[in-house]
């Protein structure tokens, strides 16, 4: 068998729940039979991601869309002295159906003052890393990737299509990159373990900017004990429009701040956030780009039954404060109210069907309520190392 033979039939074999794979050792297929070179690239390498869609259901419309596709690669090597040197990458893929307008972890890496919430393109850059892991002294990144921020903003974003609009990680319709919360743009980032103590700090600078150091964030988080964990993080960036008339814009940094609880425990999940922000969000309108604070809350709260369903409810809250009235209807804001099901297609639930609704009060610049809005799709991830049976490389925000 070629090698290129044998690789087709390792991938057919990517969403193999762990174990799977060597229980059919026996077969002329099992990618450890047919290709065990492939099974020693997996031990410092892994092609993962996923494929999402589904069918979205308003009053008057039904479309279909695509949800937050990608494909994936980690590596690892280890080097002298318990080092290891890694990396990662990222892309977002179309599935040839239309991006959603719902899924705001989406946005794409835009300016901060091009307000949009969608991309065409094919394919587009989420992460892109390199790093070195020093054993028990923390692990040390460099590129675009998830800012330490995420670290606790994380907790509540669990939705498979909405939520994370209160955290405000992904702000001002894009992906978080320039000011730091989200998949951070040109970020140095050291993350260390203590214990139950994790600690995180970041630095960025961005190309576009003169200025020497661009934005600079922190986190810790605490294990409690019991499936309880607290954490809070900060960021603050600099800012700079240029000529570009900003309607509320007071010349200041953008800062961003917010503080959750998680608990998980006996099927259970609980997370929540809260957040404040200054100079940290932006709505575009037909006569003005106007800046805004916010107060953000979100709420996560899901029980599992055993590996076969789970049932999920919470809210999405992100009140704009010091608002300009005189280009944005006073009731704008997100106020959403989520619930769904997950039939769920392996152990660790990695795939799925889901149905997923939003309801609530959220309305936009002109003070128009968004539509309700059902979710019917499938969500299906493949990981070589998970055909093999072993776990998932740890991402550096994971294991510092």
């Amino acid at each position: 068998m070629s090698k290129a033979r044998s690789l087709l039939t390792a991938l057919a074999f990517l969403a193999l729940p762990r174990g799977a794979a060597a229980a059919t050792t026996e077969s002329p297929a099992a990618p450890d039979a047919g290709v065990p070179w492939l099974k020693s690239v997996a031990h410092s390498m892994d092609v993962y991601g996923r494929i999402d869609g589904h069918l979205a259901f308003t009053a008057d419309d039904v479309k279909v869309q695509n949800n937050s596709s990608r494909l994936g690669l980690m590596v690892q090597q280890a080097v002298l002295g318990g080092m290891t040197v890694l990396g990662g990458a990222e892309w977002k893929f179309n599935l040839g159906a239309g991006d959603t307008s719902y899924n705001i972890t989406e946005n794409p890496d835009t300016g901060l003052g091009t307000v949009q919430s969608t991309t065409s393109q094919a394919f587009s850059t989420r992460l892109a890393f390199v790093g070195m892991r020093f054993a028990e002294y923390g692990t040390l990144t460099l590129g675009k990737q998830w800012g330490v921020y995420y670290d606790v903003s994380s907790f509540t974003d669990l939705y498979t299509t909405f939520g994370a609009h209160g955290s405000s990680t992904y702000n001002a319709g894009t992906d978080g990159g320039q000011t730091g919360e989200g998949r951070a743009d040109s970020a140095l980032a050291y993350r260390l373990a203590l214990g139950r103590l994790r600690l995180g700090v970041q630095a960025q600078f961005l190309p576009q900017r003169p200025a020497v150091l661009d934005g600079l964030s922190g986190s810790v988080l605490y294990q409690l004990g019991a499936g309880f964990r607290v954490g809070a993080a900060y960021s603050q960036s600099k800012l700079d429009f240029g000529t570009t008339p900003v309607a509320g814009y007071d010349g200041e940094s953008a800062r961003a701040l917010t503080a959750g609880l998680s608990f998980e425990r006996a099927g259970w999940k609980l997370a929540s956030v809260n957040t404040w922000t200054h100079d940290h969000e932006l709505v575009k309108t037909s006569s003005a780009t106007v800046m805004y604070d916010t107060l953000g809350a979100e709420l996560f709260v899901a029980r599992r039954f055993a590996d076969v369903v789970q049932l999920f409810a919470g809210i999405d809250f992100a009140i704009p404060r010091r608002l300009d009235a005189r280009y944005v209807n006073p009731n704008y804001g997100t106020r959403d109210v989520l619930l769904g099901a997950r039939l769920l297609l392996d152990a660790k639930a990695g795939s799925f069907v889901y149905l997923e609704g939003r309801t609530g009060e959220t309305r936009d610049a002109n003070g128009t309520r968004a539509d309700d809005v059902v979710m019917l799709g499938i969500r299906f991830v493949y990981s070589l190392r998970r055909a093999f049976g072993l776990e998932a490389l740890p991402e550096p925000r994971s294991k510092p």
